[in-house]
């Protein structure tokens, strides 16, 4: 998520960068280790599969076009069942590995967690438990339509939630993935769009593909992550050439809005839009401060991203 401004976008500063998903937060750094960083595409729970049986309706899938022995691979991860993986934490851990790779294992320097854990690295801080710097706070109006977006650097499918919790006498150590699970967002409209930046005249927008059919919390509203990757489960994964050649998992929503993103081309950000969305605010919230929770779930890969913005409710 970059736009409410998250918790590690110092001032708010980064915001709707173009091409800057990832950069908010990069000034921290943990463990004493310079390449463990803070950066905005760093906080999520790594290595995470599903609780029970997929539930997740076949027009939803982001990863259809994939040999069928690899099926039975990504069969329990995060996006087969939405909202049922379990999470470190609802506002993300830095690095993915919180309890390590495996859990209890002794880090080592830079990002590592290796095969058969998908990267990031070990023993990161939960979000709710940092102390971040001049954390933006967004003001929303009760019953009101108000937007949010996200970006991608690598791009592994799957798809989305929105979700509010009221802060408590605890504050932010208190926070909880039940909590956030109690007021899952609806999107306001059956419509999404990019942008570049701030820029409202690069706009473009398309129609959604949206669900609360097997979902967690029950009912809840989950949208498909609408950029499709290239064909074939690694998606673009290290190759040169960004167009997918090889065909797409499922039809573009508008020209250009496709492919892995993150591919051998290195420090390049292929994806300079966010993607953006209006969500409802509910009419029978009360007033006072709240946070904003992101959720991704993964179908390509067994990660959950999160995030977390201060959201203070006023009444219209």
């Amino acid at each position: 998520m970059v736009w409410p401004p998250v918790w590690w976008d110092i001032g708010g500063q980064v915001g709707l960068s173009p091409g800057a998903s990832c950069l908010a937060g990069y000034e921290y750094t943990f463990l004493d280790d310079p390449v463990k960083s803070g950066a905005n595409c760093l906080w999520y729970t790594n290595y995470t599969h599903i609780v029970g049986e997929p539930t997740l309706p076949s027009e939803m899938r982001t990863f259809p076009n994939i040999e069928p022995h690899w099926e039975d691979y990504i069969a329990t991860f995060p996006w087969m069942a939405p909202g049922s993986a379990p999470v470190y934490t609802p506002c993300g851990a830095a690095g993915g590995n919180p309890l390590g790779c495996p859990e209890g294992a002794p880090g080592g320097p830079g990002e590592d967690c290796g095969y058969p854990y998908g990267g990031g690295f070990a023993y990161g801080p939960n979000a709710e438990n940092f102390d971040f710097q001049d954390v933006a706070v967004t003001e929303w109006t009760i019953g009101a339509t108000e937007v949010a977006g996200w970006g991608q650097v690598a791009n592994h499918g799957g798809g989305y939630s929105y979700r509010l919790c009221k802060l408590g006498p605890g504050g932010k150590a208190d926070l909880t993935e039940e909590c956030f699970q109690q007021t899952p967002l609806r999107f306001a409209s059956d419509m999404s769009w990019v942008q570049v930046g701030e820029d409202e005249s690069t706009k473009v927008s398309f129609k959604a593909n949206r669900t609360s059919e097997g979902t967690v919390p029950e009912g809840s509203e989950w949208s498909k992550n609408p950029i499709p990757n290239c064909a074939g489960l690694r998606g673009g994964y290290m190759d040169p050439d960004a167009s997918c050649p090889g065909g797409l998992q499922f039809p573009a929503p508008a020209p250009g809005l496709f492919g892995q993103g993150a591919n051998i081309h290195p420090g390049v950000g292929l994806f300079q839009w966010t993607l953006m969305d209006e969500l409802e605010v509910p009419a029978d919230l009360t007033p006072g401060d709240y946070v904003l929770s992101f959720r991704w779930d993964c179908e390509q890969t067994p990660q959950v991203w999160s995030a977390c913005a201060d959201i203070q409710l006023v009444q219209p």
